[in-house]
Protein backbone atom coordinates (compact mmCIF):
# COMPACT_ATOMS: atom_id res chain seq x y z
CA UNK A 1 0.00 0.00 0.00
CA UNK A 2 0.84 3.45 -0.27
CA UNK A 3 2.87 4.81 2.38
CA UNK A 4 0.56 7.66 3.29
CA UNK A 5 -3.21 6.30 3.23
CA UNK A 6 -5.75 9.56 2.72
CA UNK A 7 -8.93 7.37 2.34
CA UNK A 8 -9.68 3.81 2.78
CA UNK A 9 -12.65 2.15 0.42
CA UNK A 10 -14.83 -1.00 2.28
CA UNK A 11 -16.25 -2.40 -1.09
CA UNK A 12 -18.87 -5.15 0.96
CA UNK A 13 -20.80 -5.12 4.27
CA UNK A 14 -20.24 -8.33 5.31
CA UNK A 15 -18.36 -9.43 8.34
CA UNK A 16 -15.02 -9.94 6.61
CA UNK A 17 -15.71 -6.10 5.63
CA UNK A 18 -15.96 -5.09 8.96
CA UNK A 19 -12.92 -7.26 9.60
CA UNK A 20 -10.95 -5.78 7.45
CA UNK A 21 -10.90 -2.69 8.34
CA UNK A 22 -10.89 -3.42 11.67
CA UNK A 23 -7.55 -4.73 11.66
CA UNK A 24 -6.79 -2.20 8.95
CA UNK A 25 -6.90 -0.12 12.03
CA UNK A 26 -3.21 -1.60 13.50
CA UNK A 27 -1.48 -1.16 10.58
CA UNK A 28 -2.57 2.19 8.72
CA UNK A 29 -2.54 5.69 9.90
CA UNK A 30 -5.51 7.06 7.96
CA UNK A 31 -8.94 9.33 9.54
CA UNK A 32 -11.09 8.64 6.76
CA UNK A 33 -13.26 5.47 5.88
CA UNK A 34 -15.91 4.86 2.38
CA UNK A 35 -17.97 2.17 2.63
CA UNK A 36 -20.18 0.96 -0.82
CA UNK A 37 -22.32 -1.89 -1.17
CA UNK A 38 -25.30 -2.72 -3.44
CA UNK A 39 -27.72 -3.01 -0.49
CA UNK A 40 -28.02 0.70 1.38
CA UNK A 41 -29.67 -0.70 4.28
CA UNK A 42 -26.89 -3.39 5.06
CA UNK A 43 -24.16 -0.68 4.12
CA UNK A 44 -26.36 2.13 7.43
CA UNK A 45 -26.12 -0.91 9.34
CA UNK A 46 -22.39 -1.67 8.99
CA UNK A 47 -21.84 2.42 9.47
CA UNK A 48 -24.37 2.17 12.64
CA UNK A 49 -22.32 -1.13 13.74
CA UNK A 50 -18.97 0.69 13.15
CA UNK A 51 -19.25 3.64 14.66
CA UNK A 52 -20.47 1.82 17.84
CA UNK A 53 -17.30 -0.46 17.82
CA UNK A 54 -14.80 0.71 20.88
CA UNK A 55 -12.03 0.23 18.70
CA UNK A 56 -13.04 2.05 15.93
CA UNK A 57 -13.51 5.48 18.09
CA UNK A 58 -10.96 4.76 19.59
CA UNK A 59 -8.88 5.31 16.18
CA UNK A 60 -10.98 8.33 15.68
CA UNK A 61 -11.90 6.87 12.17
CA UNK A 62 -14.40 9.11 10.38
CA UNK A 63 -16.41 6.87 8.58
CA UNK A 64 -18.90 7.85 5.40
CA UNK A 65 -21.02 5.83 2.83
CA UNK A 66 -19.64 5.95 -0.57
CA UNK A 67 -22.38 8.00 -2.70
CA UNK A 68 -21.61 5.28 -5.87
CA UNK A 69 -18.66 3.21 -5.90
CA UNK A 70 -17.71 5.64 -8.52
CA UNK A 71 -16.82 7.92 -5.72
CA UNK A 72 -15.11 5.60 -3.61
CA UNK A 73 -12.78 4.08 -6.23
CA UNK A 74 -11.97 7.90 -6.95
CA UNK A 75 -11.37 9.07 -3.33
CA UNK A 76 -9.89 6.00 -2.28
CA UNK A 77 -5.98 5.14 -2.57
CA UNK A 78 -6.57 1.88 -0.11
CA UNK A 79 -9.48 0.05 -1.30
CA UNK A 80 -10.55 -3.69 0.09
CA UNK A 81 -13.04 -5.34 -1.74
CA UNK A 82 -15.55 -8.60 0.22
CA UNK A 83 -18.16 -9.05 -2.14
CA UNK A 84 -19.20 -12.35 -3.98
CA UNK A 85 -19.40 -10.39 -6.80
CA UNK A 86 -20.20 -12.29 -10.34
CA UNK A 87 -19.48 -9.54 -12.65
CA UNK A 88 -16.46 -6.70 -12.05
CA UNK A 89 -17.47 -4.00 -9.87
CA UNK A 90 -14.34 -1.96 -9.95
CA UNK A 91 -12.46 -1.02 -13.80
CA UNK A 92 -9.05 -0.75 -14.94
CA UNK A 93 -9.67 3.27 -15.91
CA UNK A 94 -11.65 4.16 -12.65
CA UNK A 95 -8.34 3.78 -11.26
CA UNK A 96 -5.63 6.27 -10.50
CA UNK A 97 -2.19 6.23 -10.02
CA UNK A 98 -0.88 5.38 -6.21
CA UNK A 99 -3.94 3.24 -5.67
CA UNK A 100 -3.62 0.00 -3.66
CA UNK A 101 -6.37 -2.82 -4.30
CA UNK A 102 -6.78 -5.95 -2.03
CA UNK A 103 -9.33 -8.28 -3.65
CA UNK A 104 -10.69 -11.08 -1.36
CA UNK A 105 -14.47 -11.68 -3.05
CA UNK A 106 -12.68 -13.93 -5.56
CA UNK A 107 -12.49 -17.28 -3.55
CA UNK A 108 -14.43 -19.37 -5.57
CA UNK A 109 -15.53 -20.27 -9.46
CA UNK A 110 -17.68 -17.69 -11.18
CA UNK A 111 -16.77 -14.51 -8.61
CA UNK A 112 -15.12 -11.36 -10.15
CA UNK A 113 -14.35 -7.97 -8.56
CA UNK A 114 -12.20 -6.43 -10.48
CA UNK A 115 -12.08 -6.20 -14.43
CA UNK A 116 -9.31 -8.07 -15.88
CA UNK A 117 -7.84 -4.90 -17.22
CA UNK A 118 -7.16 -3.31 -14.54
CA UNK A 119 -4.74 -6.60 -13.34
CA UNK A 120 -3.02 -5.68 -16.64
CA UNK A 121 -3.11 -1.75 -15.54
CA UNK A 122 -1.36 -2.48 -12.23
CA UNK A 123 2.42 -2.52 -11.48
CA UNK A 124 2.88 -4.81 -9.20
CA UNK A 125 -0.10 -7.98 -8.47
CA UNK A 126 0.33 -10.04 -5.60
CA UNK A 127 -1.70 -13.76 -4.70
CA UNK A 128 -1.67 -14.77 -1.74
CA UNK A 129 -1.12 -18.56 -3.87
CA UNK A 130 -0.11 -18.22 -7.76
CA UNK A 131 -1.33 -21.53 -8.52
CA UNK A 132 -4.77 -21.13 -6.48
CA UNK A 133 -5.19 -17.24 -8.18
CA UNK A 134 -4.40 -18.51 -11.48
CA UNK A 135 -7.32 -21.51 -11.30
CA UNK A 136 -10.35 -18.76 -9.39
CA UNK A 137 -9.82 -15.60 -8.16
CA UNK A 138 -8.74 -12.19 -10.19
CA UNK A 139 -5.89 -13.46 -11.65
CA UNK A 140 -7.72 -16.27 -13.81
CA UNK A 141 -9.59 -13.90 -15.64
CA UNK A 142 -6.54 -11.96 -16.40
CA UNK A 143 -4.49 -14.61 -17.33
CA UNK A 144 -7.46 -16.39 -18.91
CA UNK A 145 -8.03 -13.05 -20.91
CA UNK A 146 -4.08 -12.79 -22.15
CA UNK A 147 -3.67 -9.52 -19.96
CA UNK A 148 -1.02 -10.93 -17.90
CA UNK A 149 1.03 -14.16 -17.67
CA UNK A 150 1.21 -16.26 -14.49
CA UNK A 151 5.09 -15.48 -14.09
CA UNK A 152 4.40 -11.60 -13.81
CA UNK A 153 2.11 -12.18 -10.23
CA UNK A 154 4.92 -12.40 -7.53
CA UNK A 155 3.36 -13.95 -4.24
CA UNK A 156 2.61 -12.43 -1.19
CA UNK A 157 5.52 -14.43 0.85
CA UNK A 158 8.06 -13.17 -0.97
CA UNK A 159 6.78 -9.42 -0.62
CA UNK A 160 6.47 -10.36 2.80
CA UNK A 161 10.14 -11.57 2.83
CA UNK A 162 11.46 -8.67 0.53
CA UNK A 163 8.93 -5.52 0.98
CA UNK A 164 11.54 -3.94 -2.25
CA UNK A 165 10.24 -6.22 -4.77
CA UNK A 166 6.66 -4.91 -3.77
CA UNK A 167 5.32 -0.96 -4.24
CA UNK A 168 8.73 0.84 -5.97
CA UNK A 169 6.97 4.04 -5.94
CA UNK A 170 3.98 5.92 -4.54
CA UNK A 171 2.25 6.51 -7.70
CA UNK A 172 2.13 2.60 -8.74
CA UNK A 173 -1.01 0.54 -8.89
CA UNK A 174 -0.73 -2.62 -6.98
CA UNK A 175 -3.51 -5.29 -6.56
CA UNK A 176 -3.08 -8.42 -3.93
CA UNK A 177 -5.74 -11.05 -5.12
CA UNK A 178 -6.63 -13.27 -1.79
CA UNK A 179 -8.24 -16.63 -2.16
CA UNK A 180 -7.57 -17.86 1.04
CA UNK A 181 -4.48 -19.95 1.79
CA UNK A 182 -4.86 -22.00 5.33
CA UNK A 183 -1.54 -21.60 6.56
CA UNK A 184 -1.93 -17.60 5.97
CA UNK A 185 -5.19 -17.74 7.60
CA UNK A 186 -3.99 -19.52 10.92
CA UNK A 187 -1.12 -17.17 11.28
CA UNK A 188 -3.18 -13.93 10.82
CA UNK A 189 -5.42 -15.60 13.24
CA UNK A 190 -2.71 -15.94 15.91
CA UNK A 191 -1.72 -11.88 15.19
CA UNK A 192 -5.13 -10.97 15.92
CA UNK A 193 -5.17 -13.14 19.65
CA UNK A 194 -2.04 -11.50 20.43
CA UNK A 195 -3.52 -8.28 19.58
CA UNK A 196 -6.79 -8.55 21.68
CA UNK A 197 -4.56 -10.24 24.53
CA UNK A 198 -2.66 -6.82 25.08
Amino acid sequence: APKTIHDIGIVGTGVQARMQLEMLRTVVDCQSCFIWGRDSTKVQGMLDDLRASESIQAWGLDIQAAETLDDLVSDCNLIVTTTSARNPLIRGDQVRKGTHITAMGSDDDGKQELEAALLAKADRVVADSISQCSQYGECLHAIQGGLIEEGSILELGQVIKNPAIGRTSEDQITVVDLTGVAIQDIQIAKMVDRALQG
